[in-house]
């Protein structure tokens, strides 16, 4: 009766049937010696382990992933700090060389700069003004950072600029490459003064009203001399590229290429008065 039954069900059915009593009947041999089905064990463990294996891919690569972006932002962060103390210290440094030149010149009178005399207020630059024929940029430190109108920047090679307008978290600062602005300089080699004035490029500076008589010559390196109380003084300028007398005037056209970074400067500092 029962084999009949079996018999009429359907063919999958009975597939489900004889493999569980197969099944049931391994693991009675199973309970009575396992050491009969040892050597199966083991083959279908070793084969299950490529399977095992591939399941925890998964778990893996995001440990991977999560530990290779904290390996990133810990990078970022720790270049960044270190931008910061290099931009720092060589800003420090500029005003340094300009009182050993001072004092080797004036025979050992010091300096009324001192190196000490500015916070210095790390800022990044976050855009461009909109009018394109304007040399301006604009800072993500405003009023709220103590950031005030005429408050010189510089970057870790040289002047960039003067704050023109602060707004609670942002600032305009007019880079000295735009055609109305100006900076009074000293030729760091002679002692002499001029005044260096923007092209509206970033690439090139002009130093007007030097003599033709005038000792200078390409190479000389030009340091803000602090007259007119706008910029302070010590602070890199430019370096003159081009000397040429023209006929029929007094003065010499004298082109400058500028010693700070007009181009892709991202972080600049801004020059404020200690507390």
């Amino acid at each position: 009766m029962i084999p009949s039954i079996f018999a009429r069900q359907p063919l999958s059915l009975r597939k489900t049937a004889i493999v569980l009593i197969a099944a049931l009947v391994l693991m009675w041999f199973d309970s009575k010696n396992s050491e009969w089905f040892s050597p199966v064990r083991s083959t279908s463990h070793a084969a299950m382990q490529p399977i095992y294996e591939l399941s925890l891919l998964p778990s893996y690569a995001a440990h991977w992933a999560s530990g290779s972006l904290q390996s990133k932002e810990t990078l970022r962060r720790k270049n960044m700090q270190l931008e910061s103390q290099l931009i720092h210290a060589q800003a420090k440094l500029q005003q340094q060389d300009y009182i050993l030149a001072q004092n080797a010149r004036l025979q050992g009178i010091l300096s009324t700069t001192k190196p000490e005399q500015f916070d210095l207020n790390l800022a990044q630059v976050i855009g461009t003004d909109a009018n394109l024929l304007r040399q301006i940029v604009v800072l993500n430190k405003g009023e709220q950072d103590g950031v005030q109108v005429g408050q010189t920047v510089i970057d870790e090679n040289g002047i960039l600029g003067q704050i023109i307008n602060v707004y609670p978290n942002t600032s305009r600062l007019l880079l000295i490459t735009d055609e109305q602005q100006s900076v009074a300089v000293t030729v760091k080699r002679t002692g002499q003064r001029a005044i260096v004035t923007g092209k509206g490029i970033p690439t090139s500076l002009s130093l007007d009203y030097v003599f033709k008589t005038s000792d200078v010559r390409v190479g000389d390196e030009l340091i803000s001399s602090g007259l007119g109380g706008r910029i302070p003084a010590g602070y890199r300028v430019g370096r003159i590229s081009h000397v040429e007398d023209v006929q029929a005037a007094n003065f010499r056209s004298i082109n400058v290429t500028p010693t700070a970074n007009f181009i892709d400067n991202a972080y600049v500092l801004i020059l404020q008065d200690k507390r």
